[in-house]
């Protein structure tokens, strides 16, 4: 057995605060390469669009780096408000499918994550209208939480061309800059969301630049339990 179809063939369950993810579930996802990427990014009609790959480890590593160093400030105790708030924000900042808003400086206006999309058969992003106008917007505490902007995501991504780190400082010049997380794990959720940004952003006559960050294999590793881990090291070593 590959060490693929070990990881396809898991059924990973797990709570995420209020957010259930389930990964593994499709046993014929479309595990793109780099190749694959850059052959999307090559055949997109829209010039305004960017398509990166999220180096998923590093992103994992900084993501604990930023919140060690948050939650070393705050009273860890259950009752403590501050606590609870920035304990929902990490495990927004971990789900598999997101957008986040960006403006011309790189930092975040806008964010909403796939556990906030209460109807899974239907997908609908536009939660409580958050993508009714441009740019969108939404009442919810933990979505307007913002511990890091841009370039937090641009030195955790590279170009699936020529493995290179974008900069914002090399992105084209615009008044917004957009991300779409995306896979094709949960392909319904990413299909949906990509339409649902497409679309919010036809209706200003802002600058939009807007960047497609795929993490096809993102806390795969992370969810899995011990006995699966040695057997994907053993199959590794084979």
């Amino acid at each position: 057995m590959t060490v693929k179809k070990i990881i396809i063939g898991l059924i990973l369950l797990f709570s995420f605060s209020s957010c259930m993810l389930l990964l593994g579930i499709d046993k014929k996802p479309n595990w793109l390469t780099d190749e694959e990427l850059t052959d999307i990014a090559e055949k997109s009609k829209n010039p305004n669009e960017l398509h990166f790959m999220m180096d998923t480890m590093e992103y994992y590593n900084e993501w604990k780096n930023l919140y060690g160093d948050i939650f070393k400030n705050i009273e860890h105790t259950e009752d403590s408000t501050e606590y609870k708030k920035q304990k929902g924000v990490a495990k927004d900042d971990m789900q598999p499918v997101q957008f986040r808003l960006f403006d011309s400086s790189g930092s975040e206006i806008f964010k909403i994550v796939n556990c906030y999309v209460e109807k899974p058969i239907k997908a609908d992003w536009n939660v409580d209208g958050c993508f009714d106008h441009f740019p969108p917007s939404i009442n919810d505490e933990s979505l307007n939480t913002h511990n890091f902007d841009l370039d937090f995501l641009l030195a955790t991504s590279y170009s699936p061309s020529n493995r290179s780190k974008p900069a914002l400082s090399s992105l084209p010049k615009a008044d917004y800059y957009g991300v779409i997380i995306w896979n094709d794990i949960y392909h319904k959720y990413s299909k949906k969301l990509i339409k649902t940004v497409q679309d919010n952003i036809r209706k200003t006559d802002k600058s939009v630049v807007l960047l497609n960050l795929n993490n096809h294999n993102y806390q795969i590793w992370h969810s899995v339990d011990n006995k699966t881990k040695s057997a994907i090291k053993s199959e590794i070593s084979k």
